[in-house]
């Protein structure tokens, strides 16, 4: 994957922003990714044709089961052409069996109706992944842009049959009069008391074109997944800083490449110099000069026997020399006033810790990582109000509850010196400086429970959440 070569804008964009980029991609190559499309499932549209012809819904029925495979190589050829490649026809013959039988069992009959289909076939493909790797980059992928997917993929299939029968007008309207008389004695021949008896050909010229509008929206539909997916690999992987980087670097090599130039050329080339002059030559002209003339001055300067202190010239004011003294004395006084000043507001440092009181008593955190955990906030039984809230199927609330009465906790009955700015990590290190009064066993627990269903939506069983709640270690409260 070269993002250096990519053929569209990488940026952070809101999810119908991303649509509008797959959207964007499919116009492009439009009729390449059609036939592709029609390359991946025409064996199956063929094969179907020739036993069903006399069962037509059934023959759309199977069309429709086996779409992905279109979808598959719709996703193969803009992918390559995203980043720069242009796939040859060679390639993409090359490709269409491993679609076929790529995952087959869990695409084609475990997640077929999967919602999310034109958004994780491209993890699926495009990544390689498998297991739980792949439920995990799923479960990544689809946080963003997922109602988005979900509408555009439930209405597809809806606009397919809307499509199908705009085209079976244009087919009726297009067909020269006189040569209809087929179609005219099939709509003739339906009896309008028994309305669910169609005749046959009816039913097989409607599936052909319901089975065309399904490869023309099944086309934009891959597409509008991959426009999703390229979204959000570039919020979470930072591809649009990757790329200024990128660009900023290729400026600096222009720029370093014009200046190594431009000294190699300011460089005179060692054919054209004159002969360097010896080292004795050299010195000889330097002390021939005359800045390097030797001049000899005598002064006579006259002997003062006085060696008392005298005032520097800069505190004299004219014959008034006693102002300098008052000058000096007033800076004195105020330098010891400064340092007494200093003194007295720092004199808690200076307080021993014999006599029980505290270094600095820190004001109380009330709020941290954005969640109240005073104790005017917190219920009496803490363990007790956070099972109910769970097992009422609350589950965020409940960790969120537990979490911070721990916290409040900490501060209160184990004096941890819990800050308002402080994270996880944060508090976890404060807890176990603490030492066994904070519980820290505990609290590290909580907060692996409380983080990885905050962060990564991992909701933890039952009985974990029970024998946290259970294990509350938490007996008393300091007294404020």
């Amino acid at each position: 994957m070269r993002l250096d070569e990519v053929t569209a804008e990488i940026r952070p964009r809101s999810d119908w922003e991303a649509v509008d980029l797959g959207l964007a991609m499919i116009r492009r190559d439009f009729w390449r990714c059609l036939s592709v499309w029609w390359l991946a499932v025409l064996p199956v549209f063929v094969l179907c044709g020739w036993l069903l012809w006399d069962m037509p819904a059934l023959w759309l029925l199977v069309f429709w089961w086996f779409k992905p495979w279109g979808s598959k190589m719709v996703l193969f050829e803009i992918s390559r052409r995203l980043f720069g490649e242009k796939p040859a026809w060679k390639s993409a013959l090359r490709e269409i069996p491993r679609v076929w039988v790529r995952r087959f069992a869990y695409r084609m009959l475990w997640a077929r109706f999967s919602p999310w289909l034109p958004l994780t076939i491209a993890v699926e493909d495009l990544e390689g992944l498998r297991g739980k790797a792949y439920s995990q980059r799923c479960t990544q992928v689809t946080r963003r842009g997922e109602s988005a997917i979900m509408w555009i993929y439930f209405i597809a299939d809806l606009a397919s049959c809307w499509f199908g029968l705009a085209i079976l007008m244009i087919v009726i309207m297009f067909i020269p009069e006189g040569q209809d008389g087929g179609w005219m004695l099939a709509v003739e021949t339906w009896n309008p008391d028994a309305p669910m008896d169609i005749p046959v050909v009816i039913i097989r010229t409607v599936s052909l074109c319901v089975m065309a509008a399904m490869a023309l929206t099944d086309v934009f539909v891959t597409g509008c997944g991959f426009g999703i997916y390229i979204n959000n690999r570039t919020w979470i992987e930072g591809w649009d800083v990757e790329l200024a980087l990128k660009r900023l670097a290729r400026r600096l090599t222009k720029v370093v490449a014009v200046l190594v130039a431009a000294c190699f050329l300011t460089i005179p080339s060692r054919g054209m110099e004159s002969p360097e002059p010896s080292p004795a030559e050299v010195m000889k002209e330097v002390k021939a000069h005359q800045d390097f003339k030797v001049h000899t001055v005598k002064d006579k300067v006259p002997r003062n026997k006085s060696s008392s202190w005298k005032w520097p010239d800069w505190l004299k004011f004219g014959n008034v020399s006693w102002l300098g003294e008052v000058f000096v004395v007033g800076a004195i006084a105020l330098l010891i006033g400064l340092l007494a000043w200093l003194l007295w507001i720092s004199r808690h440092t200076f307080r021993g810790g014999g006599g029980g009181e505290e270094v600095c008593v820190a004001p109380r955190a009330r709020v941290v990582m954005g969640m109240e955990v005073s104790p005017e906030s917190l219920p009496k039984d803490i363990p007790s109000a956070a099972l109910a809230l769970w097992r009422s199927g609350r589950h965020h609330e409940a960790l969120g509850l537990l979490y911070r009465g721990a916290i409040s906790m900490a501060i209160d009955v184990g004096r941890v010196e819990i800050q308002e700015s402080d994270t996880e990590g944060d508090c976890v290190r404060r807890v176990e400086r603490a030492g066994a009064a904070a519980h820290p066993e505990y609290f590290r627990g909580l907060t692996r429970v409380w983080m990885a269903l905050a962060y990564a939506e991992l909701t933890p069983r039952d009985p974990e959440v029970e024998s946290l709640c259970r294990a509350w270690p938490f007996v008393e409260r300091r007294g404020a």
